[in-house]
């Protein structure tokens, strides 16, 4: 009798294992679930403020304005155009960006003083962006299949059980070796922690004053940048958020750069 319930019990614990799912799928499921919960928008403009703050607390504000259009294919990633109004030494720079799930991603930027559109190398996108603790990299990086991921368990922030969740970046050229974020219940992220290439803690992006848009979808409209290594800190807003407005999709070609910084 006690064979026969030794065996029942490994039978159990077989069936078990068999189920369970690994800590790379449980955190490949929470970061798919995560994105696509903020799937469905069509397209969006706002108005946004880039707030550059060095160790002493001096303050450099620029005024800009985005665009960005999803892509319906579900094999490629979504494109984006953000325009630099002020002040008057950045006024009429122009990015666009096209991420890409397999691929490298395409950016362009056109400079108002050349008076051309230049082209930023993959080996250039852990660069600063606009002198901000932003690189060209972060704009391009939410898309959950550009990385490996692993479930590193539950971690209380701000009075919020968050799902901590640990990824490495699948394509070349990235300025990271691992991030370390926090998902909440209603899978927005809290913050990120971006390790650089020797393995150190770089920087932290907190996501904060989140809204809900069309009932449906949640966006931080604050992002705040920490860098540890030279104290500096950037403060990302978004205002007048508008989604599913009927954007021209010609307008996030590279052909339309140079016409639309006029």
């Amino acid at each position: 009798m006690k064979i026969y319930s030794f065996l029942f019990i490994l039978i159990l614990i077989f069936n078990f294992s068999s189920f369970a799912e690994t800590d790379e799928e449980i955190g490949l499921k929470i970061a798919k679930e995560a994105y696509e919960s903020t799937r469905g928008y069509i397209d969006s403009t706002s108005e946004q403020l880039m707030i550059l703050i060095d160790p002493k607390g001096n303050e450099v504000i620029r005024e800009i304005s985005g665009k960005n259009l999803e892509n319906m294919d579900p094999d490629d990633g979504d494109k984006s155009l953000i325009f630099f109004n002020k002040p008057k030494d950045v006024q009429g720079t122009v990015m666009l960006s096209h991420t890409h799930v397999n691929d490298d991603d395409d950016q362009w930027l056109y400079l108002p003083a050349l008076g051309r559109v230049k082209r930023i190398s993959s080996s250039n996108k852990s660069g600063a962006f606009m002198g901000s603790e932003i690189s060209f990299e972060d704009f391009s990086g939410l898309d959950y299949r550009k990385y490996d991921w692993k479930y590193l368990g539950e971690e209380n922030y701000e009075g919020e059980v968050c799902y901590k969740l640990e990824s490495y970046p699948k394509y070349e050229n990235s300025g990271y070796t691992k991030r370390i974020g926090l998902t909440d219940e209603l899978l927005r992220a809290r913050k990120i922690e971006y390790y650089d290439r020797k393995g150190d803690l770089l920087k932290t992006i907190y996501f904060e004053d989140h809204k809900l848009y069309n009932d449906a979808i949640w966006f931080a409209d604050t992002f705040r940048v920490v860098n540890h290594q030279n104290d500096n800190s950037t403060i990302y807003k978004w205002e007048n958020r508008q989604l599913n407005i009927g954007l021209n999709k010609k307008d996030f070609e590279k052909s339309s750069l140079m016409r639309l910084a006029d």
